[in-house]
């Protein structure tokens, strides 16, 4: 579990960057925001792209921010000049098995998700701070990564729209889960 609340350490490192409104001059070397193709903000970055995130999920996020900390590469992609909705993905390498994913790293309130990576997971999120509801996907890779990805709505979301969104991050998470192999 450590290792994937290191990487979400970098996310919310990222997501002040992007709420802050930082240019690149403005923004550390490690996160930089960029309205390019999301894979030039480099990170988990790579894994996404604008296009395919935005038919996925039916949302128009255009600015995205990488970075990567020890084992673990980290992306937020948000629509330009809003907090909300985000999109955060990290990647992290492991060397635990599918069992101890099972057990240790998937939340205990959370249902199984047949089809994605080695084992994987799914839930909805509370509203939390200034964010509204949400959804979280995880898995194990075949290739020995953790991956999450998560999508926070705008305060005042109805729980409902989370629901709805969640077969679509699950289906936008098996995606991405191709192309890391």
């Amino acid at each position: 579990m450590p290792v994937v609340r290191r990487g979400l350490m970098a996310v919310f490192a990222l997501s002040a960057v992007l709420v802050a409104g930082c240019d690149d001059a403005g923004a550390s070397p490690a996160a930089k925001a960029s309205t390019a193709p999301a894979a030039a903000a480099g990170g988990a970055c790579q894994l996404l792209d604008f296009g395919m995130v935005n038919a996925k999920l039916g949302l128009n996020l255009g600015v995205a921010a990488g970075a990567q900390a020890d084992n673990t590469f980290s992306c937020v992609l948000q629509a330009s000049g809003a907090s909300y909705p985000d999109l955060v993905l990290s990647v992290s390498t492991t060397t635990i098995g599918a069992d101890v994913f099972a057990s240790m790293i998937a939340p205990k309130d959370a249902a199984a998700v047949e089809g994605l990576g080695v084992a994987g997971y799914q839930m909805q999120t509370p509203a939390a701070g200034k964010a509204g509801p949400g959804v979280e996907v995880g898995w194990l890779a075949g290739n020995k990564r953790i991956i999450e990805l998560s999508l926070r709505l705008a305060p005042g979301t109805p729980d409902d729209k989370a629901a709805e969104a969640l077969p679509k991050v699950v289906e936008l998470a098996k995606l991405i889960d191709l192309s890391s192999l």
